[in-house]
C-alpha cells in the first residue's frame, strides 16, 4: 500500500468542509507544510490508528514532524494486519 496515497487519502475526510488544498507532496514533507491544521493532524492520527491497530494511549503520544514520522510511529506500534491497498484502509475508517 502506498503511503503517501493514503497519507492524501485521509485528507478529505479530516478535514472541514471548506477546507481545500491540503496535500503532502512527499513522505518527507513537514506535516505543518502540508495544510492540515492541528485538528486535522489530531484527526488523521486517530485514523491511522484505527488503520493501524495502534491502541488510544499509545497513539496520543505520537510527535510526529514530517508524513514519515507518522507512518513509522504507527508501523512500529501496530496490533492489525495491514490491509492491501488503500481502498481497503479507508474502508476501516469510513
Amino acid at each position: 500500500m502506498d503511503k503517501l496515497e493514503l497519507f492524501n487519502a485521509l485528507i478529505p475526510l479530516v478535514t472541514p468542509v471548506n477546507s481545500n488544498g491540503a496535500h503532502a507532496a512527499t513522505l518527507d514533507e513537514p506535516i505543518s507544510e502540508t495544510g492540515l491544521d492541528s485538528l486535522d493532524f489530531i484527526m488523521l492520527s486517530i485514523y491511522l490508528s484505527d488503520i493501524y491497530g495502534v491502541p488510544e494511549e499509545i497513539a496520543k503520544q505520537m510527535q510526529a514532524v514530517t508524513v514519515q514520522d507518522m507512518f513509522d510511529y504507527v508501523e512500529k506500534h501496530k496490533t492489525k494486519e495491514l490491509p492491501a491497498t488503500v481502498k481497503e484502509a479507508l474502508e476501516r475508517v469510513e
